[in-house]
């Protein structure tokens, strides 16, 4: 009788074997949304190889081997011969600016091949992913992207989605009933701050951000009709002080891009333009202050480093809590919002 017993060489290798065969899913999940294959199967469910190769456009062959590294990465569940979307693939099914859909093509696209230049990266302190995989001269990825506008949509697609999401949490979970007027550093095309001044109809903001953003922001406020309260300055935050006359800041998925040194710069510029009881606010992805996760903490700061900026990671609460106390904040609570976002609070003494 033989010994079906696991061989404890074999079983000790299963956590690192995930981490193997971690690209080789990626792609299954890639390549299916690419050829649309969650969509046809919500549509049609319980096709079979066959109808599926004829849906797609492609042979029987390659359409098993798609089926199989799908089935196995559990985005299709098998039934005889036939197959149908699960749990984990039906969101992928939706609209390209929702997030499950439109973080596919951002990871595909845009961060897929550069990432392969993490370890030289680190090696650098530089963006060598970008430098190797993006054409442009520009010294962060937002500049490239503006060359090439088809993968500039993907990346505003999987902004935009991310965006939303944390810009319809904050203004539920934010107080600013006690502030006038916000500043919003690099606040973009103004998703947070039109979320914003609809819950808060007595609160001016300004947004502060490159001349060409802030040209976009202020059509896209005139056309929502609330340029009476909302409006976009152009600077370079690195290079300008900060507007005057407001009585709270927010930085929204912005220092994370950039280094300690430069973030400290920033809340600095901050402290200089407000006065005492003004509120800071620093809405990001939460780290765990013990810097042991999350998942996606870890992944952007491989992102920020390889690719975005060559400098930025994702920092922890209590960092920006040591670094806003140095420039004169208190540090006053934290919330939790959006997909994994942490807004850390301060007021000016």
């Amino acid at each position: 009788m033989s010994d079906t017993s696991i061989d404890p060489s074999t079983s000790s290798i299963e956590p690192l074997r995930e981490l193997f065969y971690g690209h080789y899913r990626f792609q299954y999940l890639s390549a299916a949304c690419q050829f649309g294959l969650f969509e046809l199967l919500g549509r049609e469910p319980g096709l079979t190889r066959k109808d599926v190769a004829e849906r797609l456009g492609i042979e029987e062959q390659p359409a098993r081997i798609l089926l199989l590294g799908c089935t196995s990465a559990g985005l299709l569940r098998k039934e005889d011969d036939r197959y149908y979307n699960t749990a984990v693939s039906e969101p992928l099914a939706g609209k390209l600016d929702d997030i499950p859909a439109a973080f596919v093509p951002w990871e595909q696209q845009i961060n897929y091949r550069p990432m392969f230049w993490f370890y030289e990266s680190l090696k650098e302190y530089s963006n060598i992913g970008l430098q190797k995989e993006v054409p442009g001269d520009s010294p962060t990825l937002y500049g490239r992207l503006a060359l090439d506008p088809a993968k500039e949509t993907v990346f505003h697609n999987m902004m935009g989605s991310v965006s939303r999401v944390m810009a319809e949490e904050l203004v539920q979970e934010l107080d600013l009933s006690g502030y006038t007027h916000l500043l919003d550093i690099g606040g973009g095309t103004a998703v947070n701050a039109t979320h914003l001044a609809r819950r808060w109809p007595h609160l001016r903001i300004t947004i502060a951000d490159l001349p060409t953003v802030a040209e976009r922001a202020n059509r896209k406020i005139a056309d929502l009709g609330l340029g009476d309260r909302v409006r976009a300055v152009g600077l370079d935050v690195f290079k300008d002080e900060f507007p005057k006359g407001c009585d709270a800041v927010l930085f929204g998925h912005f220092l994370e891009i950039w280094s300690a040194e430069r973030n400290k710069e920033l809340i600095a510029k901050a402290a200089r333009a407000v006065e005492p009881g003004a509120g800071l606010f620093v809405a990001t992805p939460l780290a765990h202050d013990d810097e042991t996760g999350p998942d996606v903490a870890a992944a952007l700061s491989a992102y920020f480093l390889t690719i975005a900026s060559g400098e930025g990671m994702v920092y922890t609460p209590k960092e920006y809590e040591e670094w806003a106390a140095e420039f004169g904040f208190e540090a006053s609570g934290r919330l939790h919002v959006g997909i994994g976002d942490i807004v850390i609070k301060g007021t000016k003494r």
